[in-house]
């Protein structure tokens, strides 16, 4: 009963999570509709880069959403444990947030084409099977299968990765998305993952040498 209880209530949490993402993105994207050409002069539609940038990056948070969740209740570390509640919520609300634009631009939520093929340096990253820095149904099974220290340090490698795998989309939406929340969005995500990542990295650092 007690699992699950736990497990309601934490589906629950993710439902109000990613509702309040929508709400926010909604909110944000209304506002620079009526406010961002005035003060900038910058087009208030959505150009390919802002709706493949969030159709993309969607599928990139779900899969640290995952593993943070994978991870979350069965660490017995306390900072792995605050790092992946951390990394869920935060990546939640962004997730959100990006549905809601999508919504208001009557876009699909996944892309209908290949990966990152909405960035400048398309043709770079054409025919990569998966964007930079996912990880692998092989991996995130023998994420869900490892237990203690074993899972922990997984866990830290492959959220590492995954960070600094994204942080070109992200650059590249920051740069050439047409409307100024996107812009900010891809700059915060960015400022943020740098941040965690430092902090994964000392993580992983204290395993190493211990």
């Amino acid at each position: 009963m007690a699992g699950a209880r736990r497990a309601t209530v934490a589906a629950v949490a993710v439902v109000v999570v990613l509702g309040f993402g929508v709400a926010v993105g909604a909110a944000m994207e209304d506002d620079q509709s009526g406010t961002s050409s005035a003060r900038t002069g910058a087009g208030t539609a959505p150009s390919a880069v802002d709706i493949g940038f969030s159709q993309d990056m969607i599928v990139h948070h779900e899969q640290a959403v995952l593993m943070a969740q994978l991870v979350r209740s069965r660490t017995q570390d306390p900072k792995i444990a605050a790092l992946a509640a951390g990394i869920e919520d935060d990546q939640l609300l962004d997730i959100g947030a990006m549905r809601g634009y999508l919504a208001l631009w009557q876009a699909p939520i996944l892309p209908a084409g290949p990966p990152m093929s909405w960035m400048a340096d398309a043709d770079h990253h054409a025919g990569m099977p998966a964007m930079p820095g996912m990880a692998s149904t092989a991996e995130i099974n023998a994420l869900r299968k490892a237990t203690g220290a074993a899972m922990d340090a997984m866990f830290l490698r492959l959220m590492l990765r995954h960070h600094e795998g994204g942080q070109a989309m992200l650059a590249d939406a920051a740069a050439h998305a047409n409307l100024e929340a996107v812009r900010a969005l891809a700059s915060r995500i960015a400022f943020h993952q740098q941040e965690e990542s430092r902090t994964i990295s000392t993580l992983l650092a204290a395993r190493t040498s211990s």
